[in-house]
């Protein structure tokens, strides 16, 4: 293979929501066309009629924008089923069934009529007998080099297989990229079935023929796909295609270390859109199965460090926590106008939010804040300090009062925290001190320090809210 003519693809199904796992493989394939200076493709394949919807393609697109993994235009003149510069398997069915045709004139396919009730049979001798389950068809001879019309009835409920040495002692051997040599039994394969119809393919071999037309070079997917592998390797071969090279990138896992799934919380990037940074996302997918340099680390500097066969063979647990701490780790290196536009709160002003991204692990965290720039709305009983009465806790606002009206916030926060303190030796009890003016200034129970939130509000705001506690 041509390592100066890489081409790579993500070919997710249009049937629900883009999977994390289908974005750690779209990041994987990205960085290594991006490091080899390939071109990195994106498929749809809705081939699933009744399943693939608009709502579902638009979601793919939408989330590989978000996270800034842009495909490469396919090129018009390569004969797919390109709209706006993407192949869909919907729009090439012609292009199959020509294919089909041609495989079953030489011979290499067939029409296979067994029954579902011969089939499960089949299967349910190959179970007692400790075999794999494959279908050995003995029909192969019937309809030898026949192609039937794709409408007629004769062929009704059959499927195209392919043709399939059953005594064959060959052993299908590929080197994966990422896990070495692997080795299958061709004979336990059996005949592999290929399409419902001329008009209807299945996914193997739509994919070798969809993967030949694009020039894939890689095929860097996930390891639930190894077992495909070798069936798509013979299917190359009948079609005397070129072989791509094979990576299969480990599982992402749930805490209890099974595949993610929707029982373990989000599993899709639109779950994750609403409180994470993409910059954060990526860094986290990218390091859930590579070791970079950095815990830390952009995509741009993932492509000068990525090597596909340093991907890890293990799968690794989808580690919320991890991923809030990486979050916050990029929430802190937010510009005022980022942090507005990334939690769509126009009213963030400068001031706070310094507060708020030393604070914040999920960008929709950013709202409990509000009291930063509106006023707060809390219930009088929420001032009254353990066993304090009203009366004491009015006592100590009114002092409190005293001290911010007499001081100048020029003179920087420490001078104006030793007031307060003062003032809370002075009452033997700084918590009546903070306890309200923190109540007065946000409203909340837990807040940032109620001298930062002073700082941040300026001094008319804090007096103003002072004001309204004393007469709450």
């Amino acid at each position: 293979m041509d390592k100066n003519n890489i081409k790579v693809r993500v070919a997710p199904s249009p049937t629900g929501a883009f999977h994390v796992g289908n974005a750690q493989s779209a990041l994987y394939n990205w960085l290594f066309a991006r490091k080899n200076g390939g071109e990195f493709y994106l498929r749809i394949e809705d081939t699933d009629v009744e399943r693939s919807t608009k709502e579902s393609e638009r979601g793919i697109m939408e989330a590989l924008a978000w996270l800034d993994l842009n495909p490469d235009p396919l090129k018009a003149e390569l004969r797919l089923g390109i709209r706006d510069g993407i192949i869909h398997q919907s729009q090439r069915k012609s292009r199959y069934h020509g294919e089909l045709e041609r495989l079953i004139s030489s011979g290499k396919a067939f029409w296979c009529n067994h029954t579902k009730e011969e089939l499960e049979a089949e299967k349910k001798r190959q179970e007692s007998q400790k075999e794999p389950p494959r279908h050995l068809c003995n029909h192969k001879h019937r309809h030898h080099k026949t192609v039937f019309p794709a409408t007629s009835p004769e062929n009704k409920d059959w499927i195209i297989r392919l043709n399939v040495e059953h005594e064959s002692d060959r052993k299908i051997i590929f080197n994966d990229v990422i896990r070495g040599p692997i080795e299958f039994e061709a004979r336990l394969l059996g005949d592999i079935s290929i399409a419902r119809s001329l008009d209807s393919p299945l996914y193997n071999f739509a994919v070798v023929v969809d993967d030949s037309d694009m020039e894939i070079s890689y095929v860097i997917r996930g390891e639930d796909h190894i077992s495909n592998t070798p069936k798509q390797i013979l299917i190359y071969e009948a079609l005397e295609l070129s072989i791509p090279m094979f990576a299969h990138l480990p599982l992402i896992l749930g805490p209890d270390k099974s595949k993610l799934s929707k029982r373990h919380g989000g599993t899709s990037t639109a779950d994750y859109q609403k409180d994470y940074l993409p910059a954060a996302l990526l860094n986290f997918l990218g390091g859930l199965s590579y070791t970079f340099s950095k815990e830390i680390i952009s995509k741009e500097e993932m492509v000068q460090e990525f090597d596909l066969a340093k991907v890890h063979k293990s799968g690794a647990v989808f580690d919320i926590k991890k991923l809030n701490w990486l979050n916050s780790q990029y929430v802190k290196m937010l510009t005022p106008d980022e942090l507005r536009t990334a939690t769509g709160i126009s009213q963030i002003p400068d001031a706070a939010v310094p507060l708020i991204t030393e604070r914040l692990e999920k960008l929709s965290e950013a709202g409990e804040y509000g009291y930063l720039w509106e006023e707060p709305e809390y219930d009088v009983s929420l001032l009254l300090w353990k066993t304090s009465s009203f009366e004491s806790v009015k006592k100590a606002l009114d002092e409190v009062k005293v001290i911010v009206a007499g001081y100048d916030f020029k003179n920087g926060k420490e001078k104006f925290r030793k007031a307060l303190d003062s003032l809370g030796e002075k009452t033997g009890d700084r918590g009546l001190v903070y306890w309200p003016l923190r109540v007065a200034l946000s409203g909340k129970q837990k807040s940032p320090d109620p001298v930062d939130i002073a700082f941040v509000i300026g001094k008319e705001k804090t007096l103003e809210r002072i004001d309204t506690a004393l007469k709450k």
